[in-house]
């Protein structure tokens, strides 16, 4: 009876000091990811006083300050989600704010790669035919889709409005499509086109490439590191059976 006593001690100090390292562990991994989201949200609220500011905005700012606003926001619901245990409803609406925050960032980058790429294809018939308000109408549009992504997940996977599991798999796959079979790739082709015409150009002419296409290139490749594997990575810890601590994590 006394070995068995023993045996159920050294069990569960073994069992707390595993959970005790866990929890360290969370909470480290916690601190890191709210001293970046807060680095992040510090740079991209720089970026959007910065061009509010101007009185007069290029279709390109206006594109940068769209997607300054879409990345502060997702920075934002991230850092909330975090330390966000309860209520559900508040945890809930963070999350769906999140993933709208998410699309919005990804559809503009798509968007300023393809218009990049087509200005260094086309330049003249870009500057000839491209029309006055076209960048603010077009984030307009992804702002709307990407809201109603938002709004259509949450109707279909809510745990507010017990959704059912089946169409919520359905409603996921097709986002997941969405914005890995078409965003994404658009995207990368973009960029990838940019960067040879960019760096042909610059072979050609002896000139270094400039500021600008070196940012927006840096902006896809940082995104296709990190943004990419974190949108994937939802998609399968969505469905696995984790604590809500770990999945936000």
């Amino acid at each position: 009876m006394n070995e068995s006593n023993n045996g159920w001690n050294r069990f569960s100090a073994i069992n707390s000091f595993t959970i005790d390292k866990l929890d360290t562990a969370a909470e480290v991994l916690s601190s890191l990811a709210t001293l970046t989201c807060v680095c992040g949200m510090m740079g991209n609220g720089l970026v959007v006083w910065l061009l509010s500011c101007r009185g007069q905005r290029t279709p390109f700012c206006t594109y940068v300050l769209h997607l300054a606003v879409a990345d502060f926001l997702f920075l934002l619901c991230t850092a909330v989600t975090l330390y966000l245990e309860t209520p559900v409803l508040a945890y809930e609406v963070m999350q769906r704010v999140k993933f709208f925050a998410y699309t919005a960032s990804l559809s503009l980058l798509t968007a300023i790669s393809m218009q990049r790429c087509l200005s260094v294809l086309f330049p003249i018939w870009y500057k000839c035919h491209q029309p006055q308000y076209l960048s603010a109408v077009v984030c307009a549009l992804l702002w709307a889709l990407s809201l109603l992504m938002s709004v259509v997940a949450a109707l279909f996977c809510s745990e507010l409005w017990l959704g059912v599991e089946s169409q919520c798999f359905m409603v996921d796959s097709v986002f997941s499509f969405l914005i890995m079979g078409i965003f994404t790739p658009v995207m990368v082709l973009s960029s990838v086109t940019l960067f040879v015409r960019v760096r042909r150009s610059s072979r050609q002419w002896g000139r270094r490439p400039t500021r600008l296409y070196v940012v927006i290139l840096a902006s896809v490749v940082v995104f296709l590191i990190c943004a990419l594997p974190l949108g994937i990575s939802w998609y399968f810890l969505y469905w696995l059976d984790l604590p809500k601590r770990q999945k936000i994590l």
